[in-house]
């Protein structure tokens, strides 16, 4: 593999990848779905696609969406100034004559920082951060009863870049049920500056504001671009690599640079098809930054079962070579953790920073069980201190990410990394997972279960955590199979390879629904507050059983809820656990 992985990287071209940044930055800039300018990206992409050889298309589908009007904001108490300000997408507009009320500053805006403010009719001020993102704090906002939402930006107090965004919580399309779950709050964005000023007059005493603002709600067709590059020998697994399409301002960082990427791994990949051992689906995400990853959620409810039985991986590719980063950053589910560390480790010289998914960016795979992996370098501690946390730098989402805030250095590493990540993921003829790493980390959830419950025993946790021990021992079984035929052991490897990769597929499966409240068909809210919770839909009915008194009614509605969402962890568990007692008998048979 080494010596293949060493002669497609020899063909990259980091020029090539210039070229497709350079035309969608400067040629085309801003590309909002539904609009001519991200049609015009989508052909070119279609384009060059084809022009290396691949299956490609456009597909197009409705999306809802929304476009920006205009903003004002006004201080009015205790002193009377104007701020430059622009509104966030599918938020409730007001009334032309605006809405007034008290200003109330709420750091982040997660339910934390609301323990000592009362919001409730009230204007509410935020820092622009990922914890929790913008739609989070919005829906946050909305469910605390406050009038509207101003988001200050991140970076340096002298950074003039109001950055844009939407408020959309809902992932992708909405179903009847969650359209109505949608924050229905006026939400517009400001400067830093301004926000640290209005930020300053709130710790003074009691501020007044004017705000006005507009922007529409409404269906449009997306214009997706996918791209089939099929291996040198029959297979039925794939590899998904992607990246959004659909772009704020001038888009360099984010995500020109992303797509242009993806194009030339197309590209130099497409040279050396016969060398590959997987397919591999190239996807240009539409609907992604207003929408909230309509596009990739589209694609994961239309071709499901692909996804769900012949998929490796998911590699997400957004923001890489930012200018002035160094920490390698990256996300994946649990069990291709220790995969991607590897890769990192071989190209960065350390693991750097590693984080599970926290349900932002195109992490639309949850449900269907796909596993996600995202890369790219981040600022130091220090740097993302001084810049108030601008992780995605301070020109994101404006007509400030130009060209020249891609390192091109830098950049040409990424293009290597990705290429090495991609080709292992390809060749790898037995999938890179380690199931212990899920299987633990639901061990350690369900432990952390039975503490929050003061190790109540009548709640049946402690059984869950031996069904979970029991699942962590047939693990432990397969890993010498595993090694075995990595090694050439058995006489029949191939059964052997498609038994256990069959297997290792299925598990990964079964057990990502521990990490979503939504559940395997349906999707979380963008930034949920209770993604990354243990087990969230046990989490969630334990927490209100601590919190009632026994005996009440409301406490045994939540027994039951509790229950059942014991019931349906028991079963994941337990499906996981036949999945590889089954494979075990077969591999018993093969050797």
């Amino acid at each position: 593999m080494k010596q293949v992985e060493r002669e497609i990287k020899a063909d990259l071209s980091v020029d090539e990848a210039y070229r497709h940044m350079t035309f969608l930055v400067e040629d085309v800039g801003e590309r909002l779905a539904g609009t001519e300018s991200i049609d015009k990206a989508a052909g070119y992409i279609r384009q060059q696609l084809e022009g290396y050889g691949l299956e490609a298309r456009v597909d197009r589908f409705p999306i809802y969406q929304s476009y920006p009007g205009s903003a004002a904001l006004r201080v009015t108490y205790p002193e009377e100034r104007l701020i430059e300000a622009l509104p966030s997408c599918h938020i409730t507009s007001t009334l032309d004559e605006g809405v007034t009320g008290e200003l109330v500053y709420v750091g982040a805006g997660g339910y934390e920082d609301y323990r000592d403010v009362d919001p409730r009719d009230k204007i509410v001020l935020a820092d622009m951060t990922w914890a929790p993102p913008r739609p989070e704090k919005a829906r946050i906002a909305f469910e605390k009863k406050a009038r509207a939402l101003i988001i200050m930006n991140w970076g340096t107090p002298d950074n003039p870049v109001i950055q844009r965004g939407a408020i959309k919580s809902v992932w992708g399309n909405p179903t009847p049920e969650s359209l109505k779950e949608m924050p229905h709050i006026p939400a517009i964005n400001i400067t830093r500056a301004s926000g640290d000023y209005l930020k300053k007059l709130c710790a003074r005493g009691r501020v007044l504001v004017w705000l006005r603002a507009d922007a529409s709600r409404e269906w449009v067709l997306a214009a997706q671009p996918v791209g089939v590059l099929h291996a040198g020998q029959e297979t039925e697994e794939f590899v998904l690599v992607g990246g959004h399409l659909e772009s704020w301002g001038k888009t360099a960082i984010c995500n020109s640079s992303g797509n242009a990427l993806t194009l030339e791994l197309a590209r130099t990949l497409a040279r050396h098809r016969d060398k590959l051992h997987r397919d591999i689906v190239f996807a240009f995400w539409d609907g992604h930054e207003i929408a909230e990853a309509a596009g990739s959620t589209y694609f994961v409810d239309t071709h499901w079962d692909a996804l769900a039985r012949r998929c490796v991986a998911y590699v997400n590719v957004d923001n890489p070579g930012i200018v002035g980063t160094s920490v390698p950053d990256s996300k994946s589910a649990p069990e291709i953790k220790d995969f991607l560390l590897g890769v990192i480790r071989e190209a960065w010289g350390d693991e750097g920073r590693w984080k599970v998914p926290y349900k932002g960016g195109d992490q639309s795979f949850f449900g269907v069980g796909v596993p996600y992996i995202s890369f790219a370098t981040g600022y130091t501690p220090e740097e993302l201190e001084r810049l108030n946390w601008a992780s995605l730098s301070p020109w994101l989402h404006s007509e400030a990410d130009t060209l020249d805030k891609v390192d091109r250095a830098l950049y040409d590493r990424h293009l290597h990394f990705f290429a090495s990540l991609v080709v292992r993921l390809c060749n790898a003829a037995v999938i890179p997972y380690n199931l212990l790493e899920p299987v633990g980390l639901c061990k350690a959830h369900l432990q952390s279960l039975h503490e929050l419950s003061g190790g109540n025993a009548s709640l049946g946790l402690d059984a869950l955590i031996g069904q979970a021990e029991q699942l962590e021992g047939s693990v432990h079984r397969l890993e010498p199979y595993r090694e075995a035929a990595l090694s050439g052991v058995f006489g029949a490897k191939e059964e052997t390879i498609r038994l256990i990769n069959e297997a290792s597929i299925k598990v990964s499966r079964e057990l990502s629904i521990l990490w979503t409240e939504a559940g395997k068909y349906d999707q979380d809210p963008y930034g949920y507050h209770l993604v990354g919770q243990p087990i969230p839909r046990l989490y969630v009915p334990l927490v209100r059983l601590t919190e009632l008194d026994e005996g009440e009614e409301e406490c045994h509605l939540w027994m039951t809820k509790f229950l059942r969402e014991k019931n349906r962890v028991s079963d994941i568990i337990g499906h996981a656990t036949d999945c590889l007692r089954l494979t075990m008998r077969l591999l018993q048979e093969i050797a």
